[in-house]
C-alpha cells in the first residue's frame, strides 16, 4: 500500500438542515478538493455520494478514471436534493455499497470523507465504529450546526474538523489532500491505558440518562480494544458493583451496550467502599490490568453528592498503587472530598471537575476525552523526558546550600512520613551533590528539634550517603512549632555562609502538614534578610496564609492535599529552584506568535496577554540578554513589534497591553512563514543566541502547518506550542516537533500555571543533550604577542572563562592547563595545578600578555609536555586530550607548524584552532587537521560567538565515567525503510555510544540486525580494543527486508543472554538496546516480557513517527524509551542514553 493508492468516498450532506443556499459552498469545496487530489487508475479512485434521509450515488469508484471527467460531472450534474438529516443511515449504506467486495479492494487504503451540517436524527456511533473496525479511515468535516461531539465520535482519531462558516470551506479545501494522506498513513496511536469509571448510581432516571450519555460519548471517542484502551466499570450506592472488568470488555460495542443496560439504584453514597473495591477487584493483573507492562492506569469517579464513608485513605491507597484519578462532581458533590480523591493537578492538567447540573455533562464529552488522552500521552511521551530535562537544567545550579526543615509532629501518619522522606530523596537526586557543589542538610522539628541533626549540611558529600541518612530519620512526634524551628535555622545558615565565604546561594525548604502554633512571620523575615531563599510546602491542614508568611511570596509556596502527591510537585518545585541558575546568563531572541482569530473572546485575549506579560516579567530583559518581539495572526499576520524595538520590561509590557485582536479565521501555517523572517538579522535577530518561538492558539489551523514549522526548526528555532482544547493537538505536535514542547490545556485560565515550566524550557533548551563538559584534559595555548592590546587580551580571557564555566571542574572530571607564548612559550599552569573552577578563572583573570613575536609551532610543541602524567594528564585512563590554540596572527615558525600539530594529533590529542583578525586560515586548518575543528572571527569581539559552538563540540567529545560490568547487545533495524544512508548514520551512532564506555574489560559487546529476517553480526566478546570494534561495525551491511519483525528479533536475541552462558559475576548486567524506525508487524509484548523476566534491561530507541505504545511495551518503562525526529538526531540522545544504562545497578522503578 502507498498513500497514492486509495479508494475515497465523499459522503456529502444534501439535507434540509444544510439548505439550498449553502449547497453551492459545499459543491465548490468538493470541486476544489478533487482538483487537488492525485486521481488515476493506480492512485486515488473517488466516489461521490449525497445523503439526507437516504443516500444518492453521484458516481461510483470506477465510474471515472480521469479527473477532468469527474469535475465536469460535478459542475453539470451535482445538484441539491433536500430531505431529513440521517447520517447514521448514510454511514451504514455507504459501508454496504462502497466498502464491500467487489466494489472496494482490501489491498487498497480506504477513506470516507463525511461533510455534515447538523446533528443527525439517528445514531452515528455504531455504524461509524463498524466502518472503523473494518479498517476504513473516517474524516469528518462539520459546518453550520454540526455537533463537535458527533464529528469526534465518527472520525478516526483526530481527523474531525468543525468550521465556523460555510465560506471557510473554500480555504479548507486546500488542506484536504494533506489530511487524506495523513489519515491513510496514520495508525491510531493515542496510547494505551486501562481506564475504569466509578459511577454513583443513586440518581433520578433523567439525570442517570444524562450520565450514561456522557459515558457512551466519552468511550465512543476512544480507541477501545484489547491492545489499546481497555475499559472497566464500577457502579455504586450503598454497595459497589463491578459491571465490567478490564479483561472482559475490550470490545467497544459490548461495553456501550452494558452502559445502555444500566439503571439507577437508590442507596447511600459509600464512595470510599467503591474506590476500595475498584482497587481490589479491577486494577489487578487477574482482572486484566496491564500495569506490569507499564500501561497507564486511570480511574474516573463521577458523583453528585458527599460520600458517607471515608474517601481519603482509600484514595491514597489507589494512587499509591500507581492509578491516576480524575474526579467529576455534579450538583451537591463535596469539592474537598473530590480534591482528596483526585490526583494532584499538573501545570497542563486539572483532575477535579465541578459542574452545577447533569445537563452540563453533554458539553464536557470532548473536553474530558481530551483530558484522558492528554494524560495518557503525558505519561507516554513527556514525563520521563521532562524529568531528564529538569535534571540537566539543575546542572547550572553548581553551588548551593539547601536545608530541608521537615515537620515531624504527631499529626503526620507513619506512611505519610515515609512519603515525605521519599520526596526528599528524589529531590536530592536532581542536583550535583558534593562538598564544593550542592550540599544538603535535614532538620526535623515538632515542638522540639531532633538532636543531633539527622543530616548535617557538611557531613555527606555524595547522593547515596545522603539517601541512607534520610532513610535513617525517625519521626519525633509532638506539636507544630514552626516559628521556633525557623529561629533554630539562623545559626546553621550563618555557619554555612562562613564555610563558603558567603558566595554560595542558600535555600530553606519548609515542609509542614498543619497550622503552626507559634508566630512564623518575623523568624522567616530574619532568614530572608540574611539572604536565605525560603520555600514553603504545605500538606493537608497547612494554612495558606502561614505558608506565604514563611516563603515571603506566593510563587515560593506549594500545596498538596496528600503526602503521596508530593511526588507530583517535585518537578515543578525543583525547576523553580534551578531556574535561577539556568536563567542567569541566558541570551535569547523570543518571538510570540499570537492567535487573535474570531474564536478568541475579549476576555480570553486579555488572559493571553497577561500570560505573555508574566513571561516577559520573569525573563532577564536587556540589550545583551533576552529580546522579545510579537506578531499577531488570524487570516493575516500583523507585526506588533520587532526584537530590537524595546529593551526594557516596562516598554515591552506596555506594548503588549495595548494590543487588540484581529478577528477572522486561523491561518497558522501562513503565520509561521511570516514570523520566520523575524529570526533573521534584517529584522534584528542576533547570531549565536537561542532563538525561540512561542505560539499561542485556541483553534484548528485552516492551512498546512507541518512544512513551515519544520523549516523553522531546521533553522535552529525552538518552537513552544501552547494551545487550549479548541486547538488540534496533532497540529501543535507537528509545529513544535517535540511532545515536551506542546502545552495543551483545558482553558485560558490554566495558562498562568505554565509560566514557570515554559520559562525553564527557554533557559534550558530541550535540544541540549550535553549540558556540561565532563571528563576532559584541556590545555589552552594563548597568543600573548605584541599585536594584541590589553582590551583584546581581555576578550581572549573572557572566551576561555566561558569554556571553563561550561565545564564540571574537579580532579575526576575536567582539568585545565595553559601555555602562554609570544617569541618563546612558557607554562602558565599545569593540568593538575587547580581543581576548582573559581581558582582557574581567577588565574586567567589576573593574567597579562607577554609581548613579542608569534611562534605558534614552538608553543604547540611545548604544550605536549603538559599531556603527561607528571603534569596531570589522565591519557592512560582513557580521558580525551584537548588542545585549544588561540592566535591573532601569522606564525613566525609556520614551516614547522603542520608537522608539530600532526605529531600531537597522531598522539591522540584533538586540536581546536581559533583565529582572530590577522590569523591565516590555512595555518588554522593545518593545526586543526579538519574543517570542523578550526574557527575564525574578524574581530576579538567575535570570540564571544564562538564559546557556544566550541563548548558544544567539547561537550560531545567529553564523556561521563562509565565503569559498568555488563553484557551489552545492540539490536538494530535493517529493514528496507532504513536505507543505506540512514544505516550508516545508525552505525556511527553505535560507535559514538562506544566512545562513552571505558574499554576496561568490564563490558562485552554483541550486535544483531533484523528486518523480516534476523542476523547475528557480532557475538558477545570483551570490549577492549575500541578501533577494532568500530571497524567491525563499519563492515555491517544492511540486510534489507520488506517487514519489521521486532517480536521475532526479540525472541532470537534472547540467545545472547541464555541461561547456559556463564556470567562473570552476579554484578554483571544484561543490557539490550533496540533501535527501530517503524512499527512491528508482529507482537512485541510477550517476547519483551520474557527478556525482562530473564533480568535483561531493555532500552528502546524509535526514529521518526513511531508507535510510542509499542516502544513502551518493548522498553517496559517510559524512562527507557527514547524517540528522535530522524536519524540525524540520534546523537542528541547519546549522553542521556549512556548515562541511563551506565548506572551501576538496574533501576526501572523511578519515583516520578
Amino acid at each position: 500500500e502507498t498513500a497514492e493508492s486509495a479508494d475515497i468516498v465523499l459522503l456529502v450532506d444534501g439535507s434540509d438542515v444544510l439548505g439550498e443556499r449553502t449547497f453551492p459552498s459545499v459543491k465548490s469545496f468538493i470541486y476544489r478538493m478533487i482538483g487537488n487530489l492525485p486521481v488515476g487508475p493506480k492512485r486515488y479512485h473517488i466516489a461521490l455520494v449525497q445523503y439526507s434521509d437516504d443516500i444518492h450515488s453521484e458516481f461510483q469508484l470506477d465510474t471515472f478514471r480521469a479527473k477532468n471527467l469527474m469535475l465536469n460531472h460535478i459542475k453539470k450534474n451535482f445538484a441539491y436534493r433536500g430531505g431529513a438529516l440521517r447520517t447514521g443511515n448514510a454511514l451504514q449504506k455507504v459501508h454496504e455499497t462502497f466498502f464491500s467486495e467487489p466494489t472496494s479492494r482490501r489491498d487498497r487504503n480506504r477513506v470516507l470523507v463525511v461533510v455534515t451540517s447538523g446533528l443527525s436524527e439517528d445514531n452515528v456511533d455504531e455504524p461509524a465504529e463498524i466502518l472503523r473496525n473494518d479498517g476504513i479511515k473516517i474524516i469528518a468535516v462539520g459546518i453550520q450546526e454540526a455537533s463537535p461531539e458527533e464529528l469526534q465520535s465518527m472520525a478516526t482519531h483526530h481527523f474531525y474538523y468543525k468550521l465556523r462558516m460555510p465560506r471557510d470551506l473554500s480555504m479548507f479545501s486546500q488542506n484536504m489532500s494533506k489530511i487524506i494522506e495523513d489519515s491513510i498513513q496514520t495508525d491510531i496511536n493515542v496510547g494505551i491505558a486501562d481506564l475504569v469509571f466509578i459511577v454513583d448510581e443513586g440518581l433520578s432516571k433523567p439525570k442517570f440518562e444524562d450520565m450514561k450519555k456522557f459515558l457512551q460519548d466519552t468511550i465512543s471517542s476512544l480507541d477501545v480494544n484489547e491492545k489499546c484502551i481497555r475499559i472497566g466499570l464500577v457502579t455504586y450506592s450503598t454497595e459497589p458493583r463491578v459491571v465490567s472488568l478490564l479483561k472482559t470488555e475490550t470490545n467497544k460495542s459490548e461495553i456501550l451496550q452494558k452502559i445502555r443496560n444500566l439503571s439507577s439504584r437508590p442507596g447511600k453514597a459509600n464512595t470510599g467502599a467503591a474506590i476500595s473495591a475498584t482497587k481490589r477487584n479491577v486494577f489487578t493483573e487477574s482482572a486484566g490490568s496491564r500495569k506490569t507492562q507499564a500501561v497507564e492506569q486511570i480511574a474516573i469517579l463521577i458523583t453528585h453528592r458527599p460520600s458517607e464513608d471515608n474517601v481519603s485513605d482509600v484514595a491514597h491507597d489507589l494512587r499509591k498503587a500507581g492509578v491516576t484519578v480524575f474526579a467529576i462532581g455534579v450538583e451537591g458533590a463535596n469539592v474537598t472530598q473530590l480534591s482528596q480523591i483526585a490526583s494532584h493537578p499538573k501545570p497542563q492538567q486539572q483532575y477535579v471537575t465541578k459542574l452545577q447540573a447533569f445537563s452540563e455533562l453533554q458539553y464536557q464529552t470532548i473536553i474530558f476525552s481530551k483530558k484522558i488522552l492528554n494524560e495518557i500521552q503525558y505519561q507516554l511521551y513527556v514525563q520521563a523526558g521532562r524529568r531528564h530535562h529538569i535534571k540537566t537544567g539543575c546542572v547550572d545550579t553548581e553551588e548551593a546550600d539547601i536545608y530541608f526543615l521537615v515537620d515531624g509532629s504527631t499529626s503526620i501518619q507513619p506512611a505519610d512520613f515515609q512519603d515525605m522522606k521519599s520526596f526528599l530523596k528524589e529531590v536530592i537526586t536532581m542536583f550535583s551533590v558534593g562538598a564544593d557543589k550542592v550540599r544538603f542538610g535535614v532538620v526535623q522539628y515538632s515542638d522540639k528539634i531532633q538532636m543531633p541533626l539527622p543530616v548535617p549540611l557538611d557531613e555527606y558529600s555524595n547522593t547515596n550517603d545522603l539517601k541512607k541518612a534520610i532513610d535513617n530519620i525517625r519521626q519525633i512526634f509532638g506539636d507544630t512549632h514552626t516559628g521556633k524551628a525557623l529561629t533554630f535555622m539562623q545559626p546553621l545558615f550563618k555557619k554555612a555562609q562562613e564555610q563558603r565565604s558567603g558566595k554560595v546561594p542558600c535555600y530553606l525548604i519548609v515542609l509542614t502538614d498543619g497550622q503552626a502554633q507559634d508566630d512564623v512571620k518575623i523568624h522567616a523575615e530574619s532568614l530572608r534578610k540574611e539572604k536565605v531563599k525560603v520555600y514553603a510546602i504545605g500538606v493537608k491542614e497547612a494554612v495558606k496564609t502561614q505558608l506565604v508568611e514563611i516563603a515571603g511570596e506566593e510563587s515560593k509556596v506549594f500545596y498538596v492535599h496528600e503526602f503521596d502527591s508530593l511526588k507530583d510537585i517535585k518537578n515543578d518545585f525543583v525547576s523553580e529552584i534551578c531556574s535561577e541558575g539556568a536563567c542567569k546568563d541566558v541570551k535569547a531572541d523570543i518571538m510570540f506568535l499570537v492567535d487573535s482569530s474570531g474564536s478568541i473572546t475579549t476576555e480570553n485575549f486579555v488572559k493571553m496577554k497577561s500570560f505573555m506579560m508574566e513571561l516577559v516579567n520573569k525573563s532577564e530583559i536587556g540589550s545583551d540578554q533576552v529580546h522579545v518581539g510579537v506578531v499577531q495572526f488570524s487570516g493575516t499576520s500583523k507585526e506588533e513589534f520587532q526584537l530590537t524595538k524595546y529593551s526594557t520590561k516596562s516598554d515591552i509590557i506596555s506594548a503588549i497591553e495595548i494590543m487588540s485582536p484581529l478577528g477572522q479565521n486561523t491561518l497558522t501555517g501562513d503565520a509561521l512563514k511570516f514570523v520566520s523572517n523575524y529570526f533573521k538579522p534584517t529584522k534584528g535577530a542576533r547570531a549565536s543566541v537561542r532563538k525561540i518561538l512561542i505560539l499561542i492558539t485556541d483553534g484548528e489551523a485552516q492551512d498546512e502547518v507541518k512544512t513551515p514549522a519544520m523549516a523553522l526548526r531546521e533553522d535552529g528555532i525552538s518552537v513552544f506550542a501552547v494551545g487550549v482544547f479548541g486547538a488540534n493537538k496533532t497540529q501543535l505536535e507537528e509545529i513544535s516537533g517535540k511532545p515536551q514542547l506542546v502545552f495543551y490545556v483545558e482553558n485560558f485560565d490554566i495558562l498562568k500555571q505554565l509560566e514557570s515550566e515554559i520559562l525553564f524550557g527557554i533557559c534550558n533548551p530541550f535540544a541540549l543533550d550535553c549540558k556540561r563538559i565532563e571528563r576532559l584534559d584541556v590545555v589552552f595555548v594563548i597568543d600573548g604577542s605584541g599585536s594584541i592590546d590589553s582590551t583584546e587580551y581581555d576578550s581572549m580571557k573572557d572566551f576561555m572563562i566561558a569554556l571553563v564555566k561550561k565545564s564540571d571542574v574537579c580532579r575526576e572530571q575536567v582539568q585545565f592547563g595553559a601555555v602562554k607564548y609570544a617569541a618563546t612559550p612558557q607554562t602558565f599552569f599545569d593540568l593538575n595545578k587547580y581543581d576548582t573552577k573559581s581558582a582557574i578563572i581567577e588565574a586567567i583573570q589576573n593574567d597579562q600578555s607577554i609581548g613579542g613575536d608569534t611562534y605558534t609551532a614552538a608553543a604547540i610543541g611545548h604544550s605536549e609536555s603538559l599531556f603527561t602524567r607528571q603534569h596531570g594528564s589522565r591519557r592512560d585512563m582513557g580521558v580525551p586530550q584537548i588542545l585549544i590554540v588561540i592566535t591573532d596572527g601569522v606564525s613566525h615558525d609556520a614551516i614547522q607548524l603542520n608537522d608539530t600539530a600532526r605529531r600531537l594529533r597522531d598522539n591522540g590529542i584533538t586540536i581546536y584552532a581559533v583565529g582572530i583578525e590577522g590569523a591565516k586560515t590555512d595555518e588554522l586548518l593545518g593545526m586543526a587537521g579538519s574543517q570542523d575543528k578550526y574557527f575564525y572571527v574578524n574581530t576579538f569581539g567575535g570570540l564571544q560567538n564562538l564559546s557556544v559552538p566550541i563548548s558544544d563540540d567539547l561537550c560531545a567529545q567529553s564523556k561521563s565515567e562509565c565503569n559498568i560490568e555488563a553484557d551489552v547487545v545492540f539490536l538494530i533495524d535493517g529493514s528496507n525503510s532504513i536505507g543505506d544512508k540512514n544505516f550508516a548514520i545508525m552505525k556511527n551512532f553505535l560507535k559514538e555510544l562506544l566512545n562513552q564506555i571505558d574499554p576496561a574489560g568490564y563490558v562485552n559487546i554483541g550486535i544483531a540486525q533484523y528486518s523480516d529476517k534476523y542476523k547475528k553480526e557480532l557475538d558477545l566478546h570483551p570490549f577492549q580494543n575500541r578501533s577494532e570494534l568500530k571497524g567491525q561495525i563499519d563492515n555491517i551491511i544492511l540486510i534489507q527486508g520488506q517487514q519489521t519483525l521486532i517480536g521475532s528479533a526479540l525472541k532470537n536475541v534472547k540467545q545472547f543472554f541464555s541461561s547456559t552462558r556463564r556470567k562473570r559475576s552476579p554484578k554483571t548486567r544484561d543490557i539490550l538496546l533496540v533501535i527501530t524506525d517503524g512499527e512491528s508487524h508482529d507482537d512485541v509484548r510477550e517476547p519483551a516480557e520474557s527478556l525482562r523476566k530473564a533480568d535483561v534491561d531493555i532500552y528502546a530507541v524509535g526514529v521518526g513517527e513511531m508507535n510510542e505504545s509499542e516502544l513502551l511495551q518493548i522498553a517496559g518503562s517510559s524512562d527507557r524509551k527514547y524517540t528522535v525526529e530522524n536519524f540525524n538526531k540520534l546523537l542528541d540522545i547519546k549522553k542521556r542514553l549512556t548515562e541511563d544504562f551506565c548506572k551501576e545497578e538496574s533501576d526501572t522503578s523511578k519515583y516520578n
